[in-house]
């Protein structure tokens, strides 16, 4: 008797979970919709109700993910303070679910609101720790995507020869991944290096 109510409360949370999971691609779906109009506060708007719901169901790393674009729409909007203060939250989330890749996508961002107040310094610094996380995941991608934010950092810095040497390792990590998105991208930023200006 016991272990047939545990397989109908094992069946409702799973069938909850489903739904959640329906409820949040259609919102952050609506959300990439509004970012595509420019229409932030909508795309803000949807990414709450996300926060809502995963509150409601417990799930941690969606918050999370839902709070990172939060800060990626304020990181659009210049907006640095409320970047850093969103993506400092989702950080927390991500820790406490024991997440590292999440983290280190959450690292990204912080280290690029850091760069918006002016600290690219400790940009260098956050970026070098998201790095260390990819490495110990074993993340091709993340690493040679961190690497690349590393070299467009050097490079508006005026250290082009630092910037060309992080960009060649990312290149050879996006090759590794055979990921041929992201080494259109790595090669892009390549040919935009000289006129990389310096801050």
């Amino acid at each position: 008797m016991s272990e047939e109510n545990h397989a109908e409360i094992e069946q409702t949370a799973s069938e909850d979970t489903v739904a959640l999971e329906d409820q949040v691609t259609d919102l952050n779906a609506t959300a990439k919709a509004h970012l595509a109009k420019g229409e932030w506060e909508s795309a803000i708007a949807c990414y709450e109700q996300v926060i809502a719901s995963s509150e409601s169901e417990g799930a941690v790393t969606v918050k999370a993910e839902a709070l990172n674009n939060i800060a990626s729409v304020h990181l659009a909007m210049m907006d640095w303070e409320k970047a850093t203060s969103f993506a400092a939250e989702a950080r927390s989330l991500y820790q406490e679910a024991e997440d590292r890749t999440g983290e280190a996508v959450v690292m990204n961002n912080l280290a690029a609101a850091q760069d918006g107040m002016g600290d690219w310094q400790q940009a260098v610094s956050i970026y070098d720790e998201a790095l260390a996380l990819r490495e110990a995941e074993g993340d091709l991608e993340g690493q040679a995507k961190t690497l690349r934010n590393l070299a467009i950092l050097y490079a508006q810095h005026g250290n082009r020869p630092k910037a060309k040497s992080y960009l060649n390792r990312a290149l050879a990590l996006a090759r590794q991944a055979k990921s041929k998105p992201l080494l259109g991208e790595i090669r892009k930023v390549m040919s935009q290096l000289p006129k990389m200006r310096r801050r």
